[in-house]
């Protein structure tokens, strides 16, 4: 058995020296040596495409990233126009942080100086703060940090920013007490206990809205619009927030009218009667 395998060993390699010679003779060895070094390379690419996706399929899932990121924004004030075209809102339009920072100096310095002519009617550590028409929630979260607020809630019609605004707060422990989010119209909402009011609104709005808070909101009250004032009211900031596009107002003395601050002195009475 050795000795006839040995003879079919050599009988394979003169056969494949003959067919070597016979490639040569006709010039094709180098031709079948590189289709076999192809075959061997393209082999080694495909392993390697198994193992490390390619660049572009890195690039394709960034750029959707990416979209969607961008798209998000948009998403929200679509969704956000049916209560502007029903003149029950504005649409989704986020409070940028040099705003925020005017706002929020504003609303300090008008606390400590009412603590510090006890005109104001609770201590600061008691007070509850409320943005109409919350958002993405970054104006409830900014008051949260502030540490002046017992409680900082925001209401928004938006059901897509409601539901952004509450993954927000659940992964974020830290305002879980702080804070609190509401589907809800504000025309809806009662502002009896709010000591200081949030609002970023559109013209049309804001008359309709400027007599809501005359109606419900008690004496020492702060409100404070971004962008567009409340018609009929006179605004009591005053120095570097002039200009900013920041207006607060102090209950009853924002009012122009005496009955305005009648109607509120009526509404503070009622509040004492029920408590």
């Amino acid at each position: 058995m050795d000795r006839q395998d040995k003879d079919d060993s050599k009988k394979i390699n003169s056969l494949a020296e003959e067919e070597t010679k016979l490639l040569e003779s006709l010039g094709l060895l180098n031709l079948v040596q590189e289709s076999e070094n192809n075959e061997v390379s393209n082999s080694s690419w495909k392993q390697q495409q198994t193992l490390f996706p390619s660049s572009s399929t890195s690039n394709k899932i960034l750029l959707g990233i990416g979209g969607t990121l961008f798209l998000l924004p948009h998403l929200f004030v679509i969704l956000s126009l049916p209560p502007v075209l029903q003149r029950r809102g504005a649409p989704y339009l986020p409070t940028f942080a040099n705003k925020l920072n005017v706002m929020f100096d504003l609303i300090k310095r008008h606390v400590n100086n009412n603590n510090n002519n006890k005109t104001f009617i609770k201590q600061s550590s008691s007070l509850k703060f409320v943005d109409l028409g919350s958002g993405d929630g970054r104006v409830v979260f900014r008051a949260a940090r502030e540490g002046i607020f017992q409680k900082s809630v925001g209401y928004e019609i938006n059901p897509s920013l409601h539901l952004w605004v509450k993954f927000r707060q659940l992964i974020t422990p830290k305002y879980w007490s702080s804070t609190e989010f509401y589907l809800g119209d504000l025309w809806k909402i009662k502002l009896h206990n709010y000591d200081v009011v949030a609002v970023y609104g559109l013209y049309p709005i804001m008359d309709r809205l400027g007599k809501k808070m005359q109606d419900e909101l008690k004496p020492g009250s702060i409100v404070v619009s971004n962008v567009f004032e409340i018609p009929g009211w006179r605004v009591s900031n005053t120095g570097g927030s002039v200009g900013k596009g920041v207006y607060l107002y102090q209950v009853p003395g924002c009012y122009r009218h005496g009955h305005d601050v009648n109607r509120t002195q009526d509404v503070s009475s009622k509040d004492k009667h029920k408590k």
